[in-house]
């Protein structure tokens, strides 16, 4: 059932994006009604997902109310995927550095892109603020897809540029707010919760790491 109701909720951003797009490009007048009633039927399928099994016709109204409210002109209303940025560093035991966010879930260090920073220097300014380590981007792991690296529907629908970084020092000193933790783990033995099943991707961090592929890892198609 969660699978299918995740399912739902990634048909139904991809329904709003596509009327909110539409909306953005002043379509001419029958184009802007279709797009209006994606936007509705969009509010309708979230409200009934996120209410109960009937329809909360106040909550489709709000819905629809607020995202057309979010429509803006032109490209800057063309509705696209956020970008985050994850570094794996690991120590000279092949630990992987992991902290522990502010709602008790153990992860890499990640964030989503700063306006100004080229995403190498947004690896390598969370891994500093949030641990206190010091490294450089030496190369990409993998672009991923957040629905197939979470094996699940995110909100908001992202791709995250994950880094595999070289540790060239710092104090490990976990942020006061947004990390409760952090420490290096061994990959067989990391701390739970995770956000992720052990996976294929951290042997794959591995191997880029060692050089043992040059090959930047991408969802495919």
């Amino acid at each position: 059932m969660a699978d299918i109701t995740s399912q739902l909720s990634l048909w139904i951003q991809q329904l709003r994006g596509i009327a909110q797009t539409g909306l953005a490009f002043d379509p001419h007048t029958y184009d802007r009604e279709r797009y209006e009633a994606l936007l509705d039927l969009a509010a309708t399928m979230a409200a009934t997902v996120n209410g109960s099994a009937s329809l909360d016709a106040e909550l489709a109204a709000a819905l629809a109310a607020r995202w057309r409210a979010e429509v803006a002109p032109g490209s800057s209303g063309y509705v696209t995927p956020k970008i985050g940025i994850g570094a794996i560093v690991f120590n000279e035991r092949d630990e992987l550095l992991m902290i522990q966010r502010a709602e008790g879930i153990w992860f890499i260090p990640t964030g989503w892109a700063d306006i100004g920073y080229a995403p190498a220097q947004v690896a390598k300014k969370e891994v500093r603020e949030e641990t206190g380590l010091h490294v450089t981007p030496q190369r990409v792991v993998g672009i991923y897809d957040a629905a197939q690296w979470f094996r699940k529907h995110t909100h908001p629908h992202f791709y995250s540029i994950v880094f595999d970084c070289r540790l060239d020092g710092g104090e490990l000193r976990p942020h006061p707010v947004e990390t409760r933790d952090a420490g290096f783990f061994p990959v067989a033995a990391l701390p739970q919760p995770t956000y992720y099943k052990i996976a294929d991707w951290i042997n794959y961090a591995l191997a880029i790491h060692h050089g043992k592929t040059a090959n930047a890892y991408f969802d495919p198609v």
